[in-house]
């Protein structure tokens, strides 16, 4: 290799690395999740789908290690899962542990691709009245920060049992037994 030739390849290299200097590689945005009940509100031990969504909002760069979990809170009952693609091989594969006894499930997959969203749904039962926020864990990636969690709120009301009777109702049927107790008493 001649002089001019070598004094070429080294003031490339230096062009090349001061272009490159103070250049910052944009880091991947954090992967996003949803949540919600269908429906959001049911009877008494009423049962419910939760559905998460986890998305990649990256138009080309993958994830990698994508993880969330979720515990119910206190009335809401764990059921089981009813489907999904999280932790399948759409994402690479990865694991799914449902626990219902602890009231927990986490999803973990190996890569979520651009632009590509999985979900998991579980079966619920709302178990005490009122109303109850679910909250899922930040949704987190090896290569981007994390997400923030999600909430759901699912509903449980008094359901369809017998019917009830106003007081004035009460009182015509008190009055209507006892007339009846009266009649009875005197055959």
């Amino acid at each position: 290799m001649s002089q001019r030739s070598s004094r070429l390849a080294i003031v490339t290299a230096v062009l090349i690395s001061a272009s490159f200097t103070g250049t910052v590689l944009a880091q991947a945005a954090a992967p996003v999740i949803t949540k919600s009940f269908n429906p959001a509100v049911v009877a008494l031990n009423g049962a419910s789908i939760a559905t998460i969504t986890v998305t990649n909002p990256n138009p080309v760069l993958p994830l990698t290690t994508v993880q969330f979990s979720d515990t119910m809170p206190a009335g809401i009952d764990l059921i089981t899962q009813t489907g999904g693609t999280c932790s399948t091989l759409a994402t690479g594969g990865g694991m799914f542990t449902i626990n219902p006894g602890t009231e927990t499930f986490s999803s973990t997959s190996s890569v979520l691709a651009g632009g590509q969203s999985c979900t998991i749904t579980v079966s619920v039962q709302g178990t005490v009245i009122g109303t109850h926020l679910n909250t899922t864990s930040q949704v987190t990636a090896s290569n981007a920060p994390p997400g923030v969690a999600a909430s759901a709120t699912l509903t449980v009301q008094v359901g369809p049992g017998a019917p009830t009777l106003s007081v004035w109702m009460l009182m015509v049927l008190a009055s209507a037994l006892a007339a009846a107790a009266a009649m009875k008493l005197r055959a």
